[in-house]
């Protein structure tokens, strides 16, 4: 399968008994230098977003005074009611730090795959950077 064929299946499955909901609240730290997702593009684009995720389904925007990429916490509404999670990037000093301290990391997975390669350009394609 392709890129975009894995991302529909497993997002078809979350919420069934294969990959079931988390039966409580949840934090994940996604604080990693890179990752590789998807937006509004149909390609999943590869980015410098060091976040946190707390499951919390039901959950809107305009519950949490939410603004998509913005600086304060907001919705990432996967399948929307059963799976959205709040996202809070981390701060300015926290993400420079992190892509301080990855830096050779982050060489070794360029020059592994193209695609994983991060510049000036996808550092900046988030509010806190």
């Amino acid at each position: 399968m392709d890129a975009k064929e894995v991302h529909l299946e497993v997002t078809k499955k979350v919420g069934t008994k294969d990959y079931p909901n988390p039966a409580r609240t949840g934090v994940a730290y996604m604080i990693a230098p890179v990752m590789r997702g998807w937006t509004a593009r149909p390609e999943p684009v590869t980015m410098n977003m060091p976040h946190y995720m707390f499951y919390a389904p039901g959950v809107t925007d305009a519950g949490i005074g939410g603004k998509p990429f913005s600086l304060y916490p907001f919705m990432l509404r996967m399948s929307p009611g059963r799976n959205d999670v709040i996202i809070l990037l981390v701060g300015k000093t926290e993400k420079a730090a992190i892509l301080s301290d990855s830096k050779d990391l982050l060489a070794d997975l360029c020059s592994y795959r193209t695609y994983l390669c991060t510049t000036a350009a996808t550092r900046a394609q988030m509010p806190n950077n």
